[in-house]
């Protein structure tokens, strides 16, 4: 006899374990059948009677409430067997019980191990506690969630373990630390403790550069608030493709580009944990034969700086050895001006995003209180273009994103071909120090031709991994400090599992560490 069985019931797992007792006669019509069957059991004493519920047994004859025939018929019963004096309440283990190969089981819910323990951003909802944005206005006005965010739900349930809630950049928008005037920013560990965390996703990547306990943490990116922390934090991370997987209570600004990200220290568990993120998502491609193509975009590499471009050169050649190919040079600007359908710098003028954007918090805020909510400037200059943009102009906007996005997925990664599979390798901006008290430069709307947007125009996924780092002399240690420095690699949508494998050889060629250090130093 089999010691245990495996089954799926809809997308849960359950092992079946045997019984020490079996409850099932010789002779059963189930006894000899593969398939589980449920097994409802009723343990009775003599003389005990419970109308509606459970049988009645009085010595050797068995007598059947009406009531309870009626209870069997609603519940469809078709078997009823009555095994007499093999057992007690006591000895009895609590159901469910299943039937199967002449024996009888106990189903139990199968978890992966999944043995990581994990954060999440203040815009991601934890049961039992209030989603702040790190805005008191919000905090106040809304209450604790009932339930986990489905990203969260999925790694619990997994095994992973959950130990607590990170800081952002208010309402998810740029708050430069030394004006973040209701939560404190977040420190950045690395060099020299003085670098701003950067974008919206900071508390995360700050976490993960700062604690050995933390493994990974939830973030959220829409352009670019997952990536830059990853570089400027010196961590790793991945902006998943867009709409692989369940985004319920996650709070964002612009539902088309918004995707909860994660990030990490240790490079070789990002499949891992791309496997247990994304569950069973239909969009999500398996491990291919097929062909690569590495695309090296002069409209953004090199950068001005010449060590940071020396660092990201070395991870493109490891790249170029694991996969047995050659870059291939393009210009963005060039192949668009070619098609003659408008200038590059127009392709998103302002963003589609800025119309409404958290319009029913400021009319509920208003309504409870009398006033309006406090928000950071950046909100209010945000919401002031909105006002100037009229609906008209934001569909244009964004036809302008959806040409751009069809251009790059046809012409560019030439995902309808048949041919090899494309990958672009990306800076993060520029690397140089930016100290937490250094003067802001004034606001503005980020290009739709600006690198961090690509990767949510075309709903694609984009690897953020470090390739090293830069000396330089700080102002506040006086002595030579090390700035992280990362490159981005943006796959078709799905990719994702293949991005990853593909950045991991790439580094393994390069000679680069998989697995970083927290603190000052990464390596």
């Amino acid at each position: 006899m089999e010691h245990e069985i495996q089954v799926t019931i809809g997308e849960v797992e359950y092992l079946l374990i045997p019984h020490h007792l079996n409850l099932q006669e010789p002779g059963d019509v189930f006894d000899n059948t593969d398939v589980p069957q449920p097994l409802v059991v009723f343990v009775t004493q003599p003389g005990q009677r419970s109308p509606g519920l459970l049988f009645e047994v009085f010595k050797e004859n068995l007598t059947i409430d009406p009531e309870v025939y009626d209870e069997l018929n609603v519940w469809k019963t078709k078997i009823w067997t009555f095994i007499k004096g093999f057992t007690t309440a006591s000895s009895m283990s609590p159901g469910p019980h299943i039937i199967a190969k002449g024996s009888t089981w106990q189903p139990w819910r199968v978890y992966r191990d999944f043995n990581a323990t994990f954060s999440v951003k203040d815009n991601i909802d934890i049961a039992g506690h209030k989603t702040t944005l790190c805005n008191r206005a919000w905090q106040s006005l809304y209450p604790a969630k009932e339930k986990n965010a489905a990203c969260v739900q999925v790694l619990i349930e997994a095994g992973a373990i959950l130990v607590g809630k990170t800081k952002l950049q208010a309402m998810i928008m740029r708050e430069e630390p030394h004006k973040a005037v209701e939560f404190t920013s977040p420190f950045n560990p690395r060099a020299d403790g003085y670098q701003v965390p950067s974008g919206s996703s900071s508390g995360s990547a700050v976490g993960i550069g700062s604690y050995n306990w933390l493994n990974f943490s939830i973030g959220s990116d829409t352009n670019g608030s997952g990536r830059k922390p990853a570089q400027y934090n010196g961590c790793f991370s991945i902006r998943p493709s867009t709409g692989i997987m369940n985004t319920e209570g996650v709070v964002g600004t612009f539902p088309q580009f918004d995707m909860p990200v994660f990030f990490g220290r240790d490079l070789t568990r990002f499949p891992e944990f791309i496997n247990v993120w994304y569950g069973n998502s239909e969009l999500l491609q398996k491990q291919s034969q097929q062909k690569l193509r590495i695309l090296y975009p002069r409209d953004y590499l090199p950068t001005g700086n010449q060590a940071q471009s020396r660092l990201i050169e070395n991870f493109i050649q490891g790249l170029e050895k694991a996969s047995e190919i050659e870059r291939e040079e393009i210009s963005l600007a060039e192949d668009w001006g070619k098609e003659k359908i408008a200038p590059m710098g127009q392709i998103m003028g302002t963003s589609p995003s800025t119309s409404n954007f958290l319009e029913n918090f400021r009319e509920e805020y208003k309504k409870q209180y009398g006033k309006p909510p406090f928000v950071q400037k950046a909100m209010r200059w945000r919401w002031e273009i909105s006002n100037k943009v009229t609906i008209e102009e934001r569909n244009m906007y964004w036809r302008r994103s959806e040409i751009y996005r069809y251009w790059l997925l046809d012409k560019i990664f030439q995902v309808t071909s048949e041919g090899p599979m494309s990958f672009m390798v990306l800076p993060i901006e520029e690397g140089k120090p930016d100290y937490r008290d250094d003067d802001i430069p004034p606001f503005s709307i980020l290009s739709g031709y600006a690198s961090l947007n690509m990767s949510p125009m075309m709903r694609a996924p984009e690897l953020t991994t470090i390739v090293g780092h830069v000396p330089y002399e700080s102002t506040v240690t006086d002595r030579e400090e090390f700035l992280p420095i990362a490159a981005s690699v943006i796959g078709a949508p799905g990719t994702d599992l293949i991005l990853a494998d593909l950045v991991q050889k790439g580094m393994e060629f390069a000679n680069l560490p998989m697995k970083l250090k927290t603190g000052r130093f990464m390596y």
